[in-house]
């Protein structure tokens, strides 16, 4: 019980000097900005795509309304027959 509390103890020191040098370290500091830059700009492309694809789904869903809207007997008559398509698929 003594040995692993005292690799225990000895783990925590070598966690904590590794921290305090990396902290030290300038190389660090510059390493940690330019991940912190790159990372700012990966959320902005992240961002800049999601409101894209906002987008682009609501001009799908528009078009989808209008096409149900201008032809409702032929949505109608493929909604029946996708329904039989995969009630017979599902029922094998």
């Amino acid at each position: 019980m003594t040995t692993l509390k005292k690799l225990r103890e000895e783990l925590e020191a070598l966690k904590a000097e590794l921290q305090a040098r990396l902290e030290a370290s300038p190389e660090a500091s510059a390493a940690k900005a330019k991940a912190g830059e790159k990372a700012e700009e990966l959320k902005d492309a992240l961002e800049g795509q999601m409101a894209e694809l906002h987008r682009l789904t609501k001009v799908m869903l528009e078009e989808a309304e209008t096409t149900v809207a201008d032809h409702p007997m032929a949505t109608v008559a493929g909604a029946l027959a996708l329904g039989i398509v995969i009630g017979r698929i599902t029922a094998r």
